[in-house]
């Protein structure tokens, strides 16, 4: 039996229903699947962000070399003095982590922040475990150090942006649902 109250609502009689929301399957088996999704989706888009890092060092590189002479005129010439590889490890080290929790908080259907700082998390541990087993090896000699330095910072930078550009998202949202 199903029970109803009247509300007044601008001089009008609205009939609602008093009894428990209806759940819809299909929009529930949606959020479901974001939820499955949130891990392998970022990571896919992590690993499809070096594409275009590897394009635009090539790019730099490409353009700023003639012959054997390097110019240095500008930002470009500058970056054009770093080796590729190591340009190349500093943009996966800055965008990767920024890419990973931005589109995993994108795909998740809800707790867009929480959904951030677990996938920060989740780098953190990808990024100590990597770093635990070349340390542990010795694969780290010379100015190994500094890059890994360089790496670290430039990869916690990645994490801090990622978090700020879903927390201020999240405002934004919160932000229009309370107007």
């Amino acid at each position: 039996m199903r029970r109803f109250g009247l509300t007044q609502i601008n001089a009008e009689f609205t009939l609602i229903s008093m009894d428990k929301p209806q759940i819809n399957k299909e929009s529930s088996l949606i959020h479901v699947f974001r939820w499955f999704a949130v891990l392998p989706g970022s990571i896919v888009c992590a690993v499809l962000v070096m594409f275009p890092i590897h394009w635009a060092v090539m790019l730099i590189q490409f353009a700023c070399k003639e012959g054997d002479t390097i110019e240095v005129e500008g930002p470009m010439g500058l970056l054009a003095c770093v080796p590729p590889e190591m340009l190349e490890r500093f943009g996966y080290a800055l965008f990767t982590p920024m890419v990973m929790i931005i589109t995993g908080a994108k795909i998740a259907p809800k707790y867009n922040f929480q959904t951030g700082i677990g996938m920060a998390v989740f780098w953190g541990l990808i990024f100590g475990a990597a770093s635990t087993i070349t340390i542990s090896h010795g694969w780290f000699f010379g100015w190994g150090w500094f890059r890994f330095a360089i790496i670290f910072v430039l990869g916690t930078t990645g994490v801090v942006f990622g978090l700020l550009q879903v927390h201020q998202k999240q405002k934004k949202t919160e932000d229009r649902s309370m107007s």
